[in-house]
């Protein structure tokens, strides 16, 4: 795979010179950024791969979505439907995205949308819905057609942007000083006993501008598993356990259950992979006798197709390692 990478390095030099460009262009505003009266806050990545956006978008709207009318727009990543939709209850992981579809089932106090074109997308939330306060856009970071109030930029502890070169020799969608256009810029993943002296040498390989923030934070799952019923994690050590996962970063949930000691056997699909009615018939007849566990945008998918097996999944959620208060405060600033 690095050979294949090293021979593609003149591919990356063309990709380089086009996607300068284009920044330049909107750098020197020869491409406009259509501005709105709502805020739009953005969230996303220099790099292909998870970073955790999901989860971020469900911290704000965790935090925010009582007290501000706030919608979320993506573009419902490998989606059968195209152009704009607007999630219902007749939406389903394949017309609006997985992660989409697993915001819309989580909280019901705001509107979930998705559009390929954020513009289109953004000008039909603000027609149906007059006393929206605020959008939140998923993977949005490339998307400099709309000009953001807030735009936060993720990128994980363990392959950080500023390690990494652009596409396909490395992967990275644009040159690295596109971090600059960040407010805000999170380091996902971290260890949970992350030494201060190391969050300074992070900053410092940053080299962070005047106007940026910085924060680190880790992933947190829960002990208990969701499902049918509910279960807790230690019950898993009495049993036998089938991990069942479609996403493009497993480790850190493959850690977690390890250092809680459950043995497991792991099948494990692509990314955002649609299941088939035959991969729910393979795992009930290969593991008819086990306990499956997955993250919650698969258990959506797999739950629609009827898994006989006990299935249950591990919540995730953000946990800041320091200044979340400060982290509030921008969001606030930016919803008000």
């Amino acid at each position: 795979m690095l050979i294949i990478r090293k021979i593609l390095y003149p591919i990356s030099i063309i990709y380089f010179i086009i996607i300068s460009f284009r920044n330049i262009l909107f750098n020197y505003k020869i491409l406009k950024s259509k501005k709105y009266t709502i805020p739009l806050i953005g969230i996303g990545n220099l790099s292909i791969g998870g970073t955790g956006k999901t989860p971020m978008a469900e911290y704000i709207f965790e935090n925010f979505s009582e007290k501000f009318n706030l919608a979320l727009l993506s573009r419902g990543y490998k989606r059968s439907t195209s152009g704009y939709i607007k999630a219902s209850s007749k939406s389903s992981p394949k017309s609006i995205g997985d992660e989409s579809y697993q915001i819309f089932k989580k909280f019901k106090n705001i509107q979930v949308s998705v559009d390929e074109k954020r513009v289109r997308g953004v000008d039909n939330l603000i027609l149906e819905n007059k006393n929206l306060k605020a959008i939140v856009l998923d993977d949005c970071f490339q998307h400099r057609s709309i000009s953001l109030k807030l735009n936060i930029l993720l990128t994980t502890y363990k392959e950080p942007f500023f390690n990494d070169c652009i596409l396909p020799t490395g992967n990275l969608r644009e040159p690295l000083n596109g971090y600059k256009r960040a407010d805000i810029i999170i380091v996902t993943k971290c260890p949970d006993n992350l030494k201060e002296s190391e969050m300074k040498t992070f900053s410092n390989s940053i080299n962070l501008l005047k106007h940026q923030s910085l924060f680190f934070s880790s992933i947190s799952y829960s002990n208990t598993l969701f499902g049918k019923s509910n279960i807790q994690i230690e019950e898993l050590k009495k049993s036998r356990v089938l991990l069942v996962t479609a996403i493009s970063n497993s480790n850190p949930l493959i850690e977690y259950l390890n250092n809680n000691d459950i043995k497991f056997d792991h099948m494990k699909f692509s990314d955002h992979y649609n299941y088939s009615s035959k991969d729910i018939s393979r795992i009930e007849q290969e593991f008819e006798d086990r306990i499956v566990i997955t993250t919650e945008k698969d258990y959506k998918k797999i739950k629609n197709l009827n898994l006989n097996n006990k299935l249950f999944y591990l919540e995730i959620k953000t946990r800041f390692l320091r200044n979340e208060n400060a982290f509030k405060s921008l969001i606030s600033d930016a919803l008000n």
